[in-house]
């Protein structure tokens, strides 16, 4: 794999996991709301969840885009 492609996939691999954790966090904090019947609070708060899941799809076809032309240029 050429470098530029192997810097822009490790790039991306690190916005993932910076999303993932994000989405992660944010899932502990609504479970904690809905623990004390708070469901507005538990709904609001997964509200970030759904651009961070929509950007890690993203990312991910770039990476796989990425390693198809790295594989067949």
């Amino acid at each position: 794999m050429m470098s530029a492609t192997h810097d822009a996939v490790y790039a991306n691999i690190s916005l993932i996991e910076q999303r993932l954790r994000r989405a992660l966090a944010l899932a502990v904090e609504a479970r904690a709301a809905m623990a004390e019947r708070k469901h507005n609070l538990a709904i609001g708060t997964l509200l970030p969840m759904q651009e961070d899941l929509t950007d890690v799809n993203a990312l991910l076809t770039t990476i796989f885009v990425l390693h198809r032309q790295a594989a067949h240029p």
